[in-house]
């Protein structure tokens, strides 16, 4: 895992340097709502930082002038209050993005469209004993959900001369959750709205601020 993740990072470098784009990397913090909130945005943030559904993780883009193509990632280890059961919840996409003033520029705002995966499994539990095959507990939907989804996002980022700053919101629709296919694994249910904070840095693109 980590050789195909060195492989596709270096080869984003590559295209980027090749193509006169801009490679972007960065850490987020994603918090996944029903409803978006109408408090003030100090609330806001304050309520989805400290969401116990926040989950940590990174992103990458390429981008070349105003299109990109990238990946989210993040995972939550947490321990739930009734069972003592230790669980992780995890989410993934790979998705094309449109940047309205295209790389390099100071104000970036953009939209996106994805798709992906999610779930949750137990890693860890005090009644164990309950389930002593781990067939199973899959089989049960005790161990393990998933779920496939579509999303569009619009979002808000400033490029600093290389570092990047944002604030993205993306919409699943339900209709476009769906579960695993010809399995009976557990459907993982999403809400319909997603909170990301990132920050990280973009190299490459900068140049062409200065001939627009």
């Amino acid at each position: 895992m980590k050789r195909l993740f060195a492989i596709v990072m270096l080869t984003a470098l590559v295209a980027t340097a090749s193509f006169a784009g801009q490679f972007r990397i960065a850490g987020q913090w994603s918090t996944a709502t029903d409803a978006l909130p109408t408090e003030s945005v100090y609330n806001w943030s304050q309520q989805l930082l400290a969401s116990e559904d926040t989950l940590s993780g990174w992103q990458w883009e390429v981008l070349f002038r105003a299109l990109g193509f990238g990946m989210h990632y993040g995972v939550n280890f947490y321990q739930t209050n009734t069972t003592d059961d230790w669980l992780l919840d995890w989410k993934g996409d790979f998705f094309l993005s449109y940047h309205f003033l295209g790389s390099g520029s100071l104000a970036d705002p953009f939209v996106e469209f994805g798709w992906g995966n999610a779930g949750t499994t137990r890693i860890s539990s005090p009644h164990e004993a309950q389930y002593p095959d781990w067939e199973e507990e899959i089989d049960s939907g005790d161990a393990l959900a998933l779920a496939l989804f579509s999303y569009a996002a619009g979002g808000f980022a400033l490029d600093l001369n290389g570092l990047l700053l944002g604030l993205r919101v993306s919409y699943f629709p339900q209709h476009l959750i769906n579960p695993i296919p010809a399995t009976s694994i557990e459907m993982f249910d999403l809400a319909n709205f997603e909170v990301s904070l990132f920050g990280g840095v973009a190299l490459g693109g900068h140049n062409d601020r200065c001939r627009r």
